[in-house]
């Protein structure tokens, strides 16, 4: 067994150049190094664990070095105990161990003054170094024989250790982003938002910083003479999105152009400009990174940049996906579960209408409608259809009824009446709810349909608040938390099934419950056929998984 030490991600330095003019000692020659480690690090007889091996793995891949086989003690805490506490080194060693790591500050300084690893001296990195490596073993002689009596060996075994490897090939490989089309959605942004303020300055009578909530709710509400303004803690108007979209639905511009320019600002600042800085100059591809050790459900989470956030619920949002596009002779092809969360429901509440309708292929938001406002569906009125929409997504996520009143634009009395007449429908639901509940309570944790436990702190607290909002989260765990196993095991078995097939179709990102392929434009039906049949047969439940597919020249396009 080897127990690999790193420094902190994006600070590891395998080429062992100084910075210029630094007093770096002395470092092993580079080939010399990896002569000497290669054949530990890839023999499959020894079992290599690390803390977040995944940057590791990444980081000796570079220089031609597959390591394996692992374990990541990361991930051993996270499916023992996702949930309960963070799972990086220092928390680890502190609550497991009752031991003080030294801090890469300590031995590498910070900020300007922050040197890289190559160059610290050799006693300290020696200490950094195995203390690494010994922390990471005690840590894994705790986490790992929990495996078996916490019953999270599947969970481990065939979903979070082997999905390593996938993401770590995801990651590396990027999707290729235009710069371009970025650079002339941010020059649109900008000169729209420029109309907009000039829009929004007449309307107000002066000049003013829109960006400034406090200047928008002197404005609002002291000039203008609009109801509804109410002070915060620092004595400021509130100018949130829920104000201005009240005031909005009243009928007033200039609110309605504020949430415009808001949003374009939003889409400018953390989108259109800043991915282009995260373009890598050498690949042309932005590169993300996902954590698998953060969401208590299972789901996975992209960072630097984040990209999973990309919007798409609005026009203007999806324009930003135009700019993640096919690299030549191949097509983007977007894999994306149907109602996923909404299938998963209707199975562990054992809902037969509900399993029927999805049986059937029939308009699950149409036959809700249907039987919760007791109307026929053929002729219904688009406008049915998305209250029904909005009660049966809103009702995974326990859905009060101020939360459906304020997304459908009612009273709260009618809101109250709809989510009544849903679970005077579907009984099952609600009895679902009420023994997840209880067994959130009793255990402190609920299950997925994998077996995954998903620890639900503040359940039994004391405060209604902090106890409902735990309630909540153990109702959509199972249902989330399913979903997001259902595509980790697609995932590693895409992997496979693709090589098989002789296919030169690669993964690229994953969205939660959509996945993205770069496609040779003559392979898009095999490969089609073979991610229908993978996603669609990652879990065999009481519901069919239906897999929706599109492909086109950018993100945009296929989805």
């Amino acid at each position: 067994m080897a127990h690999v030490s790193s420094a902190p991600q994006g600070q590891l330095d395998l080429g062992g150049d100084a910075a210029e003019g630094g007093d770096a000692p002395d470092q092993i020659p580079m080939d010399d190094a990896i002569a000497a480690l290669k054949p530990m690090l890839e023999d499959p007889s020894i079992l290599k664990v690390g803390q977040n091996i995944k940057y590791d793995i990444q980081v000796l891949g570079r220089y031609g070095i597959e390591v394996g086989p692992v374990d990541d003690t990361m991930l051993l805490s996270y499916v023992v105990d996702g949930g309960l506490h963070g799972h990086g080194m220092d928390e680890l060693a502190r609550d497991f161990l009752d031991y003080d790591t030294i801090k890469f500050k300590d031995v590498a300084g910070s900020g300007k003054s922050q040197i890289s690893f190559d160059q610290v001296p050799l006693d300290k990195a020696l200490d950094y170094a195995a203390e690494d490596a010994d922390i990471t073993l005690r840590l894994h002689n705790i986490f790992k024989p929990r495996l078996v009596t916490e019953h999270m060996v599947t969970v481990y075994e065939t979903l979070e250790r082997p999905l390593l490897g996938v993401l770590r090939d995801m990651e590396r490989r990027g999707i290729k982003v235009d710069a371009t089309v970025l650079k002339d959605l941010s020059a649109d942004f900008a000169a729209r938002m420029g109309d907009l303020e000039i829009e929004i300055h007449k309307l107000a009578g002066h000049e003013f910083n829109i960006g400034s909530p406090k200047q928008l709710g002197e404005i609002l509400f002291d000039e203008m003479g609009l109801e509804g303004g109410k002070k915060t803690k620092t004595g400021a108007y509130g100018t949130g999105a829920d104000v201005l979209e009240e005031l909005a639905a009243q009928g007033h511009d200039l609110p309605q152009k504020v949430l415009d320019w808001r949003q374009l600002s939003k889409l400018k600042s953390t989108y259109t400009d800043s991915l282009v800085g995260d373009i890598d100059p050498k690949t042309g591809r932005v590169h993300t990174n996902y954590s698998q050790a953060v969401a208590a459900t299972g789901r996975l989470a992209s960072s630097d940049p984040n990209l999973q956030n990309i919007p798409i619920r609005s026009e203007e949002g999806r324009k930003i996906r135009t700019a993640f596009v096919a690299d030549k002779g191949h097509v983007l092809m977007s894999a994306d579960y149907s109602q996923i969360e909404l299938r998963l429901l209707a199975h562990v509440a054992d809902i037969d209408v509900l399993k029927q309708a999805f049986h059937d292929g029939l308009d699950i938001h149409a036959l809700t409608a249907s039987q919760v406002f007791g109307i026929p569906v053929e002729g219904m009125d688009p406008m049915v259809r998305r209250r029904a929409k909005a009660i049966n997504f809103g009702i995974i996520y326990g859905i009060s009824a101020f939360g459906l009143a304020r997304q459908l634009g009612i009273a709260r009395g009618e809101a109250g009446e709809y989510i009544d007449a849903y679970f005077e429908q579907y009984p099952g639901i609600k009895d679902y709810m009420e023994r997840t509940k209880e067994q959130a309570k009793k255990h402190g944790f609920v299950e997925t349909v994998f077996g995954r436990k998903c620890h639900v702190r503040g359940i039994n607290d004391r405060n209604p608040n902090m106890r409902g909002f735990a309630e909540r989260a153990a109702i959509n765990a199972p249902i989330q938390g399913g979903a997001a196993d259902i595509i980790k095991r697609a995932m590693i078995r895409l992997q496979d099934a693709l090589d098989d097939g002789g296919l030169k179709a690669r993964m690229l990102l994953q969205v939660h419950d959509e996945l993205i392929f770069e496609v040779p434009e003559d392979e898009v039906e095999k490969t089609r056929e073979a991610v229908t049949q993978v996603m669609s047969g990652a879990a065999h439940l009481s519901v069919p998984l239906d897999v929706d597919v599109g492909t086109g020249a950018n993100w945009d396009e296929a989805h």
